[in-house]
C-alpha cells in the first residue's frame, strides 16, 4: 500500500503527525484566508491552502535529521490518506480517486520543490509570483491578497526558522494567528 508509512507507524508516532495535519487543516480552513485574501472557498482553494502550509511545515521538519525527515513522509501520507477519504466521501469511485490522488500527489510534488527553493533562498518575491501562479490562478481580481498572504508564510518562516529540533518534535509549534 502507497500510504504505509503513516499506516504502519507506532501510535504515538501517530498521534504527533494526527497533530500536524490538524494544526495544518485548522489553520488552512481560517475564513480571513477566503473573505479577505480572497482564496477561492472552493475544493481547490483549499487543497492548495493546505498544501502550502504543509509544504512550509515539512520544510522545516526536514532540518531535523533522520527523524524530521521520516515524519515528513509520515505527514505526507496523512495528507493523502485524508483526501483520498475524502474524495470517497464526495462520490468518487475506486478508478476516479486514484488518478485524481495521482494528479493532487503530482501537484504537491512540483509546487513543494518551488516552495521549498523560494524558503531556503528566502526569496518571497518568487514566492509570491508562485502562489499567483498556483492559489489565485483562477481570481480575476486579487488586489494586494497575494502579497498578504505572502506576508503571512514570511511570518510563519520568522516564527519557524532558527527554532530548536524539539519545537517541531515535541510538537511546541503553532502556526501564528492571522489578524
Amino acid at each position: 500500500m502507497f500510504f504505509n508509512s503513516y499506516t504502519s507507524s507506532q501510535s504515538q508516532t501517530r498521534d504527533l503527525i494526527d497533530s500536524f495535519y490538524y494544526k495544518i487543516v485548522n489553520v488552512s480552513r481560517n475564513k480571513a484566508f477566503y473573505d479577505k485574501l480572497l482564496v477561492p472557498d472552493t475544493i481547490d482553494g483549499r487543497y492548495d491552502l493546505l498544501m502550502l502550509f504543509s509544504i512550509i511545515l515539512t520544510f522545516n521538519l526536514s532540518k531535523c535529521g533522520s527523524i524530521g525527515r521520516d515524519l515528513s513522509q509520515n505527514l505526507f501520507d496523512k495528507i493523502f490518506i485524508d483526501l483520498d477519504l475524502s474524495l470517497r466521501e464526495l462520490g468518487a469511485g475506486d478508478a476516479g480517486v486514484h488518478i485524481k490522488i495521482k494528479q493532487m500527489i503530482n501537484l504537491y510534488m512540483g509546487r513543494q520543490q518551488v516552495y521549498c527553493n523560494c524558503l531556503i533562498n528566502k526569496d518571497f518575491d518568487k514566492l509570491k509570483k508562485h502562489i499567483i501562479k498556483n492559489v489565485y490562478r483562477n481570481v480575476n481580481d486579487i488586489g494586494n491578497s497575494p502579497s498578504l498572504l505572502v506576508e503571512y508564510c514570511k511570518k510563519i518562516f520568522v516564527q519557524f526558522e532558527n527554532k530548536s529540533d524539539e519545537y517541531f518534535l515535541l510538537d511546541k509549534f503553532n502556526f501564528p494567528d492571522y489578524d
